[in-house]
Order: structure tokens, then sequence, then C-alpha cells
């Protein structure tokens, strides 16, 4: 079982989440190799720090790797909500946590790789604090049109915004979010003059592009696909490199015309800084032998992610590739956090 520990009650978990958060931990699980009973780490309970609220698909990863892992491990994996400040509030949490394997962090693109570019003053050195145990999971963001714009594509979307510079609009969720500073990339690559309009959350922006209230906007494809299925909002393209294995017929940016354009809304796993290898390896079999397993990809697939398994040395190389990649788009975009 996965215990649940939320220091914020909020309860936006929206419906379309719920069912598939039952549907991902209805799957029946295999007992783990023997290795998962050796040794005397762990000999109690883990926990896993989630820098976000309750109920969104980051939440959901987590709690699916903490059930399985977890199992694997044999101790159960507390998952333990700190939302604020960007991710930055968890992430501290576990810098600051003993170097055990009994705090874990769930990072994600925005509280590793963009947030320390963004922010000017964090209560830890994002360079130093953490230990990668492996990546987890991918997914796409959806570039996102409101029906009534006269464009099906992101090619016609592009040319139509140039033909209308600065009289078109999009959402992102915040100032210095990954949905803001991924159509400023769009908008840097593509020579398209459009309008940002700050939103509070990826599920605000589908539902001002559902209203009118901004034309397109690149939310997370997990949350927004039902309402593409519904053709309550056109779907231009795709932002990460699986395109049709996500979609079938459905285009990435990169396939629509602008080369070198990618974005993965990935997770990883991380412990503090210092952590025994040991410990760190027996965290990443464990959390590679999760991943690899049929009930947690057929989990995974319902979130419309793909599993990311990798060794603590290959989670270090995509990150530090992806801090040189956000540091170069912050500072074009000139945005910047206290």
């Amino acid at each position: 079982m996965v215990h649940r520990q939320t220091h914020n009650t909020t309860r936006a978990a929206g419906s379309t989440r719920r069912s598939v958060l039952a549907a991902s931990m209805a799957l029946p699980f295999v007992a783990g190799p023997a290795w998962s009973a050796s040794g005397d780490y762990p000999d109690r309970p883990i926990r896993l720090v989630v820098p976000l609220g309750p109920g969104g698909v980051s939440d959901i990863m987590g709690r699916l790797i903490a059930e399985h892992a977890g199992k694997l491990l044999g101790q159960p994996i507390v998952v333990d909500n700190r939302p604020g400040a960007g991710g930055v509030i968890g992430s501290s949490v576990v810098a600051q946590a003993p170097a055990d394997g009994y705090n874990l962090l769930l990072g994600t693109i925005g509280t590793l790789a963009i947030s320390p570019s963004m922010t000017v003053k964090m209560p830890y050195d994002p360079d130093t604090a953490f230990t990668p145990i492996s990546l987890l999971a991918g997914s796409n963001f959806a570039i996102i049109a409101n029906p009534a714009l006269p464009v099906r594509n992101l090619p016609e979307l592009i040319a139509y915004a140039k033909e209308r510079p600065g009289k078109l609009n999009y959402g992102s969720a915040g100032n210095g979010s990954t949905l803001h500073l991924g159509m400023e990339l769009l908008k840097s690559m593509t020579g398209i003059d459009i309008v940002h309009v700050p939103y509070k959350s990826s599920g605000q922006v589908t539902a001002a592009v559902l209203a009118g209230e901004v034309q397109i906007g690149m939310p997370d494809l997990p949350s927004t696909l039902p309402f593409v299925q519904a053709d309550k909002v056109r779907l231009l393209a795709l932002t990460g490199s699986k395109g049709e294995a996500t979609l079938p017929g459905v285009r990435t940016v990169a396939q629509s015309g602008v080369e070198g354009f990618e974005i993965v809304a990935w997770l990883g796993l991380m412990a503090p800084a210092n952590t025994p290898q040991p410990i760190v390896d027996k965290l990443n079999q464990a959390t590679v032998a999760a991943l690899n397993s049929e009930p947690m990809q057929q989990s995974i697939a319902k979130l419309v992610a793909w599993p990311m398994p990798s060794t603590p040395q290959e989670f270090s190389r995509h990150l530090r590739d992806e801090r040189v990649k956000w540091d170069a788009v912050v500072k074009r975009s000139g945005v910047r956090m206290s």
C-alpha cells in the first residue's frame, strides 16, 4: 500500500486523473527478485517527496513508482506532497534530509532543469544537493488551439501568426513555467510574435483555450487529451520526439518543420547528496525493475507517457544537457524569478 501524507489539502484532481490513477493501481504486480529482500536497507518505510500538489500527472507517477518499487524493496514508500515555489519547497526538504536513503525526491523538468536557471536565490545548490537514481518517465506537452482559430496544424499556425504579429496570445502555467519557456522557445525558433498570458496551472491553460480567453496553449498532454478527443480544443503538434508512438497520426513540432525543437516532460528519482553508493545502486535496481515490468508499463501508457529507466550516470548526463538547454532559453527570454 502507498501511504499518503499531504501538507497541502487541495483537492484539485479531476475525474479523469482519478480514473487514470484507479485504473493504474488496479493492475496486478508480481513479487520482485531475490535481491529485493537482501541486506539491511531498507528496514523501515521510505519517504518520497513530490514537490507538487496531489492529483496531477507527476503525483500519479510518483504513486505508481512508490507502489511498485516499494514492493520490490520490501518496505512501503510514503508519498509526501510538498508543493510551492515552483517545486523549490519540496526539493529543499530532501536536499536538507539525511543522506541515508529514506528521503527521496520526485524531480521534474521544472524543478531540476528550469528552476535553477530562473531562481536567483535558492535554499540549496541545485548542482550539488542531489544524487541521481534513475529517470522515470517522459510525456509530451501538446500545442493546442481554440477551434475558432483557422489553423489545423503547426505550419498553419506559424504562417497565421507571422501575418498578425502581436495579435495572438498564448496561456502558460505562470511566469517561468515549462509551458511559458516552451512557448518562448517556439517563438524564438520560428520568429512568431505572440503575447504571453500567465495562469496558475496547466489545467487552467487548457480551460482558457477552451473558453477562448487565449487562442493557443502548450499544456501537458495527459490532462488535455480528453478535450482533444472531444474536439473541444484542436491539437496542432506534440513537443517531444515520440509523436506517432504516443498518438497515431499526430506530428511532433520537429516533424512539422521546426527542426531541433524537442521538449519532454520528464520525471526522475533523486536522493540527497552523499547517499552511499550501495543504497543508490539498490534504489536504482528496484526502480529500473519496476519500470521494466509489464504492469508498470501498462500504467505509464495509461498516462500517455513512456518509461525512461536509466543508470544514475545516464540520468546525470541527461540533467546536465537539460540544464544547458534551459539556461540558454532563459537567457534569451529574459525571464527571471527572485
